[in-house]
């Protein structure tokens, strides 16, 4: 819908289409990096993931299936009990997976479902995990069809609990910790007890709060920054900022426009939502001088990547922030995100097609956080060929970057003694793209066993689904007679790249065969087979092209390599008539 727009600073910023490259918040587009294979979810077609974080005890990641729950270390390897993989079984069927609502407290996750008990999932020895619904106390026990909450956060020593189905508009906040031993009340939702013969409400006591001013939409989730915030269909609320008690706490509208049910995120000082119906992605950040929340839509100049409408988004980053945003069709794309400075880079993250022909969907994500020594780690769930795919994508920064992969659904195996053949079940009968011995080896399909045999051995061999990275730049705005060269004819007559660690890439007029080689790899000295070396500097590119009214140039990153482009320099003929 910008197509055109000169007189914007994002056009002058920006490109017409940017696919598995990363936009860094200085500037260059980064390839990414491939994603690791952790396992195939058997005979299943959905997953939820949730992150377990017991902080110095460990990180896991949770695997929500049809009746069943497992965990995964943040080495990719399955939790174990008694020699075998610990398998807790559930009710939460396939079909409701997505609702799930899982949050952190004191190092124990509790998880709300509309359709089911609050439960809380506990750390221990014997078993590592354990499942426990949860029987509650006073004015609400959730414990009947209708009455169950289907979101939640905790804040000030309470619970909240918040859009039953018979009270959509309801919010349910547990009692504070008991005064003498500091223990926790988060089941015990008693609103108010006899005091000397007369019922009385302390402050300590559970609070509800029945709002009657949504306008009849239903809550779709809670989150704590700053106030607690409740998003619902046509409105954001937020409550009052003074220690909640049963007298003070009240909720007022601080924005319209409302929100669709998957979760808000909190980033720093900023909160992240999706807009209704999943059409827009959201910032609101806190005003003191209006005691408010102010909304900025992130989303306006990629509404394209989301017509599907928004599934669910997390942020990965340490420095810097990148939001992976999934969509009801499968599609995954991130935002680059630096409110600081003002940057916001969109890109999609198409997986290809597998060998049945079908587009392969990313079904559900999760993030492992790193450290201060570790970058965030991406989880996802993705589809390829009829196959459920639990994979980790990691995305270093690029000074640091040393051991990337850029196949997807990757695995890298060594070997004691050479070989040229090579067996990896889960990629049986695909088409496949690897490195071996840090030499580019031919794309090749696997037969029925997942087997493949090469012409050249080798000790070392990396190899996944082929990932292919591209851009096309926009129409350029020229100097020309007249107020603008947009609809005027014009011929690139010469280009030159800056490129940081690169190597391989093609560049075009036209996307396609006929695009020309920008690194013949090891600058024309390149043979299949051989090591390589990564480029870094300028590289003018020989290309063919005709006049036309477009005049945009297509870059494409096609091997497993890392590739990162710095800048495009290009000179233009442009017909003046």
């Amino acid at each position: 819908m910008m197509d055109g727009r000169v007189d914007s600073a994002k056009y002058q910023t920006g490109v017409a289409i940017c696919e598995n490259f990363i936009p860094s918040r200085q500037g260059p587009l980064i390839k990414r990096p491939g994603t690791k294979f952790i396992g195939v979810l058997s005979g299943i077609s959905t997953a939820h993931l949730a992150l377990f974080d017991a902080g110095v005890d460990g990180r896991f990641i949770v695997e929500f299936t049809n009746t069943l729950i497992r965990f995964w270390n943040e080495d990719g390897t399955l939790v174990e009990s008694g020699g075998s993989t610990l398998e807790i079984v559930s009710t939460y069927l396939e079909a409701e997976l997505s609702k799930i609502s899982c949050v952190m407290n004191k190092g124990t996750m509790y998880v709300v479902h509309p359709n089911h008990t609050p439960a809380k999932i506990e750390m221990g020895t014997t078993p590592p995990f354990t499942l426990t619904s949860l029987t509650f106390t006073g004015g609400r026990t959730f414990d009947a069809s209708g009455d169950y909450p289907s979101c939640q956060t905790f804040k000030g020593g309470r619970w909240y609990l918040a859009a039953t189905e018979n009270e959509p508009n309801a919010i349910f906040a547990s009692r504070t910790p008991e005064i003498s031993s500091g223990t926790d009340r988060f089941t015990d939702f008693t609103f108010s007890e006899d005091v000397d013969g007369v019922e009385t409400v302390l402050s300590s006591h559970a609070i509800y709060l029945q709002e009657t001013d949504l306008f009849g939409s239903k809550i779709n989730w809670l989150i704590n920054q700053k106030r607690i915030l409740a998003g619902a269909g046509s409105s954001i609320w937020m409550d009052g900022g003074v220690i909640a008690t049963p007298s003070t706490f009240d909720m007022s509208i601080t924005l319209s426009g409302g929100c669709n049910s998957s979760p808000a995120r909190a980033i720093d000082s900023y909160v992240l939502f999706a807009g209704p119906g999943g059409q827009s992605l959201n910032v609101m950040h806190y005003n003191s001088e209006s005691d408010g929340y102010l909304k900025t839509d992130i989303s306006q100049s990629a509404t394209h990547m989301i017509t599907s409408g928004i599934k669910n988004f997390v942020v990965t980053g340490m420095k810097g922030k990148i939001i992976w945003v999934l969509c009801e069709d499968g599609s995954l794309s991130s935002c680059s995100f630096d409110p600081e400075v003002g940057v916001i880079g969109w890109a999609r993250h198409p997986m290809g097609a597998g060998s049945d022909g079908e587009t392969m969907k990313v079904k559900s994500l999760e993030i492992m956080p790193g450290n201060e020594d570790a970058d965030d780690v991406l989880w996802l769930t993705v589809m390829r060929s009829g196959k459920l795919y639990i994979e980790s994508l990691a995305i270093p920064s690029q000074e640091t970057s040393t051991d990337e992969v850029y196949v997807d659904c990757s695995t890298t195996i060594e070997f004691e003694t050479p070989t040229n053949t090579v067996t990896v079940g889960h990629l049986a009968d695909e088409s496949v793209d690897a490195v071996g011995d840090d030499a580019l080896l031919p794309v090749i399909t696997c037969d029925e066993t997942g087997t493949v045999t090469y012409d050249r051995s080798f000790s070392k061999i990396s190899i996944g689904f082929p990932l292919e990275a591209r851009v096309r730049l926009l129409r350029p705005e020229l100097p020309a007679n007249g107020a603008t060269s947009q609809g005027k004819l014009r011929q690139v007559e010469r280009l030159v790249l800056r490129l940081y660690k690169s190597l391989g890439g093609k560049i075009g007029v036209d996307y396609g065969d006929d695009m020309r080689r920008i690194i013949p790899l090891v600058l024309g000295e390149y043979e299949l087979g051989s090591s390589f070396s990564l480029f870094t500097g300028d590289k003018e590119a020989d290309i063919p092209s005709y006049a036309d009214i477009d005049g945009r140039v297509w870059i494409v990153s096609d091997e497993p390599f890392p590739f990162t482009l710095l800048a495009v320099m290009t000179k233009y003929g442009v017909l003046e008539v």
